[in-house]
């Protein structure tokens, strides 16, 4: 043995030995190489097995365009038309693989549960319901715990788990930085293609028929506004109609305006037949006093000539009273009569003598008086009763006129619902004109997405890739197998001389060599490969 060192030698704990741990699992591979070769072979079996009962998985894509929204120009033109309409590609993608969309495509290709793509723990959940294990396990469980079947049929629970594994292969991936997506959709064969194609069609079909019920149900929902707000500002039209027909508005206010005309000019008469009875009763006064102060006859020669100078400012007087109705007070016709009225009272005053031609007779003023008054009288009472007529009839004009705010309010309230009424009407019309034209061609309309290379039959499967697979399962086999072979060594410690060397565990009594020839007579069958005791 070699001699001892002064301090003995510890391996650090944080250090790592290569060359042992490679030779501690060299030596349990070669020991347990069966078990290696056992796994491998298991891995590789499981893989097998996977191709064989898993169906193998298709994929075609459909490239499909929408239109830019950088595009401003087009959807500034096309602003209001909703033949025009698009929507974002990522809601674009949501619809187009929608159960919707999908249960359609199932119906036109008559697709069975064998022609779509089923994810992994689907179909493992598949096979387990469809055996034999399977079938018992759920009969006894509605044994113990009661009936669960008969909710759905298995034809609904066959197309339910049809669409549910459908929808999961189909999916849209947006190309970066553009407008553009891949619809990509995995089948178990190769209808893929053909399924694909069937997707974007059917989508863009029932596209055009959501956009046409749209704009039908849009059509129709403006005609009935339309019609409703019609009836509704006819109503209004022939209430404001009637209302007017009845006030006498049919001119808006005409009538009204010269009803207004008609009563300024009767006040204004009224007022002139005031200053003319006022004129007349004062004509009047004057006149009875001077009746009052005449005799019938004359009696002397002086009486002759105050009767011949009062007969003459009689005249005078009544002149002046014809004068003062046609000119104004300051003409110099009535100043004239006025002068010559004066003249003669200072004449009857002062006593001046007057040729008189016949100096007995009957007095003539008196007579004349009493014309004038009878005259006066009878003026007076014409224009009395004009006054009263023309004063009743401003009195009910002005009633009138008094309603004339009331019925403007009434007409303005008219006015107001009818412009309301009108400019509904003709908003909705716009609208209908647009509907109108939506509903014509939306299903003719170009969409706003489109195809843009359909999807071409694939001549292989993407999956699954059976050689690459085999070769994972080998190389993940032979790992597994010597993880297995070294804890089986370590489970189960063998002494071997990797051990022995430093360990304090073990007392070395000896060390035997190797004797082949006592190996081979010993253990003719193993041969001279056996290692060391």
């Amino acid at each position: 043995m070699s001699g001892h060192e002064a301090i003995a030698h510890f391996q650090e704990a944080d250090s790592f030995d290569f060359r042992s741990s490679v030779a501690t699992l060299r030596h349990a591979v070669s020991v347990h190489r069966w078990v290696v070769v056992a796994t491998v072979v298991f891995t590789t079996a499981l893989v097998l097995l996977y191709v064989r009962i898993w169906p193998p998985t298709f994929q075609a894509e459909v490239t499909i365009a929408a239109d830019s929204d950088k595009d401003v120009q087009r959807a500034a033109f096309y602003q209001g038309w909703n033949v025009f309409r698009k929507d974002s590609l990522v809601d674009e993608s949501l619809l187009l693989s929608s159960p919707t969309v999908l249960r359609e495509v199932i119906r036109e290709l008559h697709l069975g549960y064998d022609d779509v793509y089923h994810p992994f723990l689907n179909y493992a959940t598949h096979l387990w319901g469809q055996s034999w294990l399977g079938r018992n396990y759920r009969a006894l469980k509605r044994w113990i715990f009661g009936g669960e079947g008969g909710v759905l049929s298995p034809e609904e629970l066959e197309r339910a788990e049809v669409l549910n594994d459908f929808r999961a292969g189909v999916s849209v991936t947006r190309v970066p930085d553009s407008s553009m997506g891949v619809v990509v959709v995995k089948g178990s064969n190769q209808r893929v293609a053909e399924i694909a194609n069937a997707i974007v069609s059917v989508y863009l079909r029932q596209r055009g028929e959501r956009y046409a019920s749209e704009a039908e149900q849009a059509y129709k929902s403006l005609r009935e506004e339309a019609d409703r707000t019609l009836r509704e500002l006819d109503q209004v039209d022939r209430e404001a109609r009637k209302f007017r027909a009845e006030n006498g508005l049919l001119l808006l206010f005409e009538k009204d305006r010269a009803q207004i005309s008609q009563w300024v000019v009767l006040r204004a008469a009224v007022t002139d037949l005031e200053a003319q009875i006022a004129d007349s009763e004062n004509a009047l006064r004057i006149v009875e006093r001077q009746l009052a102060t005449e005799s019938e006859q004359i009696g002397t020669t002086r009486v002759f000539k105050d009767n011949a100078l009062q007969d003459r400012v009689t005249k005078l007087e009544m002149a002046l009273a014809g004068a003062k109705q046609t000119f104004q007070p300051d003409a110099p016709e009535v100043r004239e009569l006025e002068d010559e009225i004066r003249i003669a009272m200072s004449g009857i005053a002062g006593g001046r003598d007057v040729v008189l031609r016949n100096t007995q007779k009957v007095s003539d003023s008196y007579e004349a008086l009493r014309a004038k008054k009878l005259t006066i009288e009878s003026t007076l009472a014409g224009a009395r009763a004009s006054w009263r007529i023309k004063s009743e009839e401003a009195a009910r004009m002005r009633a009138l006129l008094d309603q004339i705010p009331a019925k403007m309010q009434v007409n303005r309230e008219f006015e107001r619902r009818q412009s309301v009424l009108e400019a509904k009407y003709t908003s909705i019309s716009e609208k209908l004109t647009i509907a109108a034209v939506s509903m014509a061609t939306a299903r003719s309309a170009p969409a706003a997405m489109r195809v843009v290379e359909r999807a071409g039959v694939p001549s292989q499967p993407v999956w699954p890739m059976t050689r690459l697979m085999l070769l994972a399962a080998v190389i993940f086999g032979l790992l597994l197998g010597a993880l297995g072979a070294l804890l089986l060594d370590l489970i189960f410690a063998r002494a071997t001389r990797l051990r022995l060397d430093g360990a304090a565990d073990y007392r070395v009594f000896a060390v035997v060599d190797r004797d082949g020839g006592f190996l081979d007579t010993a253990y003719p069958a193993r041969g001279a490969g056996t290692g060391n005791a």
